[in-house]
């Protein structure tokens, strides 16, 4: 997983910061206004140990890839897994030193009911989503 996650770090170091939002994000999953949660919940294991894969390179390479390429790594990474997740943009406003209000940005990515990655301690508000969903078919 270290090495999938090296591998796309960078492209989405590309898209983020190369291409126009709009040319890359339908390919982020169905949009939704505010915070969604996939409707197929999932608790996979392995949503945590693809969650540290892409921290751990991020944290190898200085810390130089953004909450969103991070989160649209991990997305990547459950997708190819088929395990259903939301990716979510959100926005808080806050005011500086100097008197004048600043607007931060953040994006997290959830599994069901949970924050897998970027945990915020409920700071932000979710702007929108972009979730999917993958249903899985048990044999019996």
């Amino acid at each position: 997983m270290l090495m999938e996650a090296a591998y796309l770090l960078p492209w989405a170091w590309v898209l983020v910061r190369v291409l126009p939002f709009r040319f890359w994000s339908r390919g982020l999953g169905k949009p939704t206004p505010g915070e969604a949660a996939p409707s197929a919940a999932s608790t996979d294991k392995r949503t945590r140990d693809i969650c540290w894969a892409a921290m751990a390179v991020n944290n190898a390479s200085g810390g130089r890839f953004t909450c969103l390429m991070l989160a649209m790594t991990a997305q990547w990474m459950l997708n190819r897994r088929r395990i259903s997740n939301s990716l979510v943009l959100g926005t808080q406003t806050e005011q500086g030193a100097d008197n004048r209000l600043a607007m931060k940005a953040h994006a997290w990515l959830r599994d069901g009911t949970r924050i897998v990655l970027g945990q915020h301690g409920g700071q932000y508000t979710a702007v929108s989503s972009f979730v999917r969903t993958y249903h899985h078919h048990v044999d019996g």
